[in-house]
């Protein structure tokens, strides 16, 4: 598998395609509620493509390079296997925080491709990549219903550190 930062010669079509088959309702997490991706929790929005094209598309506009890049950065990851993407991740880096830390946004493996070892390559290169731009902390955070992403990110050594709640004002 080829693992590399994703720019303005990737293929926006391949990527949101491949996002947006592989959505399920137990995905939805706060932060697709607080953008938006989803209209309520285990509820898409209608136009989630649209959505994830404006997203994904913003951050194809930088050159590719290696990590680091500059003191903050939001990128996409690109995975291929031949000339078969694979996988994808987006992903932002905060290096002037007070402790340097990225987060992993979205993971997304092909569904047909699941747990053959692929989102565990990934998270390995982006792990990686952190590691050598400085990074001290990463985080990443997946709808409550998502437990095969938890057993995954639970194996490679995530653990809990918040419970996230929202409460909807247009329904009190």
């Amino acid at each position: 598998m080829e693992i590399s930062i994703a720019d303005k010669n990737s293929s926006l079509k391949g990527l949101v395609s491949l996002f947006g088959k592989s959505l399920a309702p137990q995905y939805i997490s706060h932060s697709e509620l607080q953008g938006y991706r989803a209209v309520r929790p285990g509820k898409w929005a209608k136009n989630i493509e649209y959505v994830l094209a404006k997203e994904i598309g913003a951050r194809l506009k930088q050159p590719r390079r290696k990590l680091p890049i500059g003191r903050n950065w939001s990128g996409v990851i690109e995975a291929y296997e031949g000339r078969r993407l694979v996988g994808l991740a987006l992903i932002t880096m905060s290096r002037s925080a007070a402790v340097p830390f990225g987060v992993i946004e979205d993971i997304v493996i092909d569904k047909k491709l699941r747990d053959g070892g692929r989102g565990e390559l990934i998270m390995d290169w982006i792990k990686s990549q952190m590691l050598a731009a400085g990074i001290k902390r990463l985080f990443l955070e997946s709808g409550i219903q998502n437990d095969r992403a938890h057993h995954l990110f639970e194996r490679m050594g995530f653990r809990p550190v918040s419970v996230v709640m929202m409460q909807d004002l247009r329904k009190t």
